[in-house]
């Protein structure tokens, strides 16, 4: 096997070999087609290697040609990580010069391709975003949104085209508050009048880009104008009250709140555990969110919810893989020793033995120098 370096890679060609960990697990095939730099970025950090029998040229010759790529997706947590970069291109194109790209049909895309992952492994999808922290909060938020959204609506019995509707919805919904949020995050209590004037606008200005941007599909447009809707009437831009809001919106209200509730923000030194985030939302059913939503997403992420960092009895420091309710029946990899090291690869333990029992919860951020073990977690 020979180290990955970065003129091995050709950006937006199908690679000529299979690329694996360091411990062999493989991380894309060949064939695959890489796009963004900061793919190959995380693969050189990840040491990763390829075999060099693959691109021996002499395997393949003019009567005996190589077969053409297969071209397959990467492994669900990487294919997240890809998704985010191209979503945040996305976007901000779509504020520049949207009649560059079809905008409908990009965001379509990314929309399809999450619900794939979702389809593959529900706990890439989830943990992607709440680990992720190189990539502005308000693309993350977008993208945890999504995720939510595609989960809630399965909860719910939607059919899959109107799942990706509302998926949609969510990947664009904040679209007409992102020239505004670096104004936003300098204020950790209570908005400037005329601020809030402007926050509380969002919704209806993110519908007027998105109509502008060309797209037309009304599911689509109404969850993102009504998202900020609550059932008791006191949400906006409408003050709509219970059956007046559509479903997709309170789907993405929920969604949209959990997301923003679980994520650093730059006001807000330390996010809130996802079981928090999850008590605080339940206390608002019926007021402000639907309650069957709210325990639809609350069986979906779980109490201890993919990403969660949590301390052992053991010393050690660990990252919860799956959704769990129980913390004794938790999925979980070490990342930190009981001796305050570093363990790469993690390791998983069994939270219902002795000494490996969940004892506490810790801040993620708190483990960034962890970062490349925290995400071999998910790898696939």
């Amino acid at each position: 096997m020979k180290k990955l370096v970065h003129s091995d890679i050709v950006l937006g060609k199908p690679i000529e070999f299979s690329i694996y960990n360091e411990d062999g697990s493989l991380l894309f095939r060949r064939g695959s087609v890489i796009h963004m730099p900061d793919q190959v970025s995380r693969l050189l950090i990840r040491g990763a290697q390829y075999d060099e029998i693959e691109t021996d040229p002499t395997v393949y010759t003019t009567s005996n040609p190589r077969p053409p790529p297969v071209l397959e997706d990467p492994p669900p947590f990487e294919h997240m990580g890809g998704l985010l970069l191209n979503l945040k291109h996305v976007l901000a194109t779509t504020l520049k010069s949207p009649e560059q790209i079809d905008v409908t049909a990009r965001i379509k895309k990314i929309a399809e391709s999450v619900q794939k992952v979702c389809h593959k492994s529900v706990d890439c999808a989830l943990a992607a975003p709440s680990v992720e922290t190189q990539i502005s909060y308000i693309v993350v938020h977008q993208m945890m949104g999504a995720v939510l959204t595609e989960l809630i609506g399965q909860g719910k019995g939607l059919d899959a085209g109107q799942r990706l509707s509302l998926m949609c919805a969510a990947l664009t919904r904040d679209l007409g508050q992102i020239k505004l949020q670096p104004e936003l995050d300098k204020h950790p209590g209570y908005l400037p009048h005329d601020l809030l004037a402007q926050m509380r606008q969002h919704p209806q200005h993110s519908v007027e880009l998105l109509e502008k941007a060309g797209v037309t599909d009304p599911l689509w447009l109404s969850a993102v104008r009504n998202h900020h809707e609550y059932l008791d009437g006191t949400g906006y831009p409408e003050r709509l009250k219970g059956d007046e809001i559509p479903l997709g919106a309170k789907i993405l209200c929920i969604s949209d709140r959990y997301s923003a509730m679980i994520k650093i923000r730059p006001y807000r030194a330390e996010a809130y555990f996802p079981q928090n985030a999850l008590k605080e939302i339940y206390l608002k059913k019926d007021t402000e969110i639907d309650e069957e939503i709210a325990r639809i997403l609350i069986s979906k992420v779980g109490l201890l919810s993919p990403g969660t960092v949590v301390k052992l009895k053991s010393g050690e420091v660990a990252v919860v893989r799956s959704p769990t309710v129980k913390s004794d029946a938790a999925i979980v990899y070490s990342i930190y020793g009981k001796a305050g090291m570093i363990l790469s690869p993690p390791t998983r333990r069994d939270t219902s033995q002795p000494g490996n029992e969940i004892v506490g919860l810790a801040p993620l951020s708190h483990y960034q120098n962890a970062a490349v073990s925290i995400r071999q977690v998910w790898a696939e």
